[in-house]
């Protein structure tokens, strides 16, 4: 009883650890990127400022559609599969940056809107699958 006491006691600490550091980071200004991190940070009960987070969810989102999958969009837009098997924070994270910049790229050349109007075509043709065809700039 004792021992399990003592891993439960250690797994609190670890999680006040984790919520000191997280909390250091953001009092520090960090710029949080990922897709639907709002609900991510709902989960752990945290608040972020609005002006540190970056949400591709909301970046590659249209008024009035519906919201587009890490998933679709990583296939779409950056030509790969991913978590075909096991999910992977890492692979999200790397996946969101990417994303992220493939949009700041396209808004530099003016071609954001277009490029997004041409995702959800796509995206409702395919009912928005995996595995589309169609032609990339």
């Amino acid at each position: 009883m004792l021992f399990l006491l003592f891993q439960l006691m250690k797994k609190t600490l670890n999680l006040i650890l984790q919520y000191i550091h997280l909390s250091y980071i953001v009092n520090r200004g960090c710029i949080f990127v990922g897709h639907g991190l709002s609900q991510d940070f709902r989960v752990i009960n945290i608040c972020i400022p609005p002006n540190q987070i970056i949400d591709t969810a909301e970046i590659y989102h249209q008024l009035n559609q519906r919201y587009i999958s890490l998933r679709f969009l990583t296939n779409y837009v950056l030509g790969r599969d991913m978590q075909q098997e096991v999910h992977d924070s890492i692979e999200d994270a790397r996946a969101a940056y990417e994303l992220y910049n493939k949009a700041l790229m396209l808004k530099d050349e003016e071609k954001f809107d277009e490029y997004l109007n041409q995702v959800y075509t796509d995206g409702h043709r395919t009912q928005f699958k995996l595995g589309v065809n169609h032609d990339k700039e």
